[in-house]
């Protein structure tokens, strides 16, 4: 049995609509409105970022200083949460913080393989020379696979984003990077990208599943072409961003995308991750609370919570 630790990360600072900082605690009621005792005894420790005195709206990379430093104390929690011989749930305001995440794992575990199973609306793999926004929670695996200028640039960037990027690539005491091998990442029902993203996707070989890959394959196939896609990595590390469901069971998240997964959709797949022996951090994001109050998305993600941890536990 797993002993979890729960890492509720209050920033929302990579995202462009406010309010998914208040995703984590909002998550954790839910999930206690439905079962009372199902996190009992299990302890949460949050991290919440200091406001900046001047907000960091560079346009190619926004709000890079803080979180940078959110990063940091992240990536300090969860290896002495690996070296307590705990599993790190992390609850995330936005996934820009799935980068320190990978970067903690692959510090900890740095000779061997860390495989990553990122269920997302969106790649994640923009950089601040593609970014059409500046959003840092669209350049998390960029970052991990330690992408810096290529062809397809787009943007002008200047040296102090090009040092703050490069920190960001370098992030944890080993200042490994890459951190993350092309051929050890699976996106799950991605569906709105950028041509940019579209060609790293190509160039690099990455594999990924489409909403069409799911409608002609269904779910129990592409569980098993992810595990055995990832079979020789150590370690796994299963990010889910709640944009990866369907608007209709609830649009409330700062980019949700019509063709995602039900919730039923969502437990078939997390149940089959949660229980792989190498499974070392889980991640869920983006749950942002005052986007949808007629069907609020930490509801539904309490749901699926509620349904895939005692497959944790067990």
């Amino acid at each position: 049995m797993k002993k979890i630790k729960i890492i509720a990360i209050e920033s929302d600072y990579g995202a462009g609509t406010r309010g998914a900082k208040l995703g984590p605690q909002a998550l954790l009621k839910a999930v206690n409105n439905l079962n009372s005792s199902l996190l009992s005894g299990i302890s949460v420790h949050a991290i919440i970022p200091d406001e900046p005195e001047i907000m960091d709206l560079h346009p190619t990379a926004k709000n890079i200083d803080t979180v940078i430093n959110v990063q940091n104390r992240i990536i300090e929690l969860v290896q002495h949460t690996l070296s307590s011989n705990e599993f790190p749930f992390i609850i995330s305001g936005d996934h820009s913080n799935g980068l320190a995440g990978i970067s903690a794992l692959k510090n900890f575990y740095a000779e061997d393989s860390v495989g990553v199973i990122w269920i997302d609306a969106h790649a994640d793999i923009h950089s601040p020379y593609t970014s059409p926004s500046g959003n840092l929670h669209g350049m998390p695996l960029a970052a991990a696979m330690g992408i810096g200028s290529t062809k397809n640039d787009k943007n002008n960037i200047n040296i102090d984003i090009t040092e703050k990027w490069n920190e960001l690539l370098t992030l944890g005491d080993k200042k490994i990077t890459p951190k993350l091998k092309p051929e050890n990442i699976v996106f799950i029902d991605i569906r709105d990208l950028e041509d940019e993203e579209i060609s790293i996707l190509k160039e690099r070989n990455i594999k990924f599943f489409t909403p069409e890959h799911k409608k002609e394959a269904g779910i129990s196939s592409i569980i098993k072409q992810t595990l055995a896609h990832l079979a020789k990595c150590e370690h796994l590390l299963v990010s889910f961003d709640v944009d990866s469901l369907d608007p209709t069971v609830s649009f409330g998240t700062g980019t949700p995308v019509p063709g995602g997964l039900s919730e039923q959709e969502a437990v078939e797949l997390l149940t089959a991750f949660m229980v792989q022996p190498n499974l070392k951090l889980f991640e869920i994001t983006e749950i942002n609370p005052i986007l949808d109050r007629q069907h609020p998305m930490e509801e539904v993600a309490a749901e699926i919570i509620v349904k895939i941890l005692p497959a944790l536990l067990a």
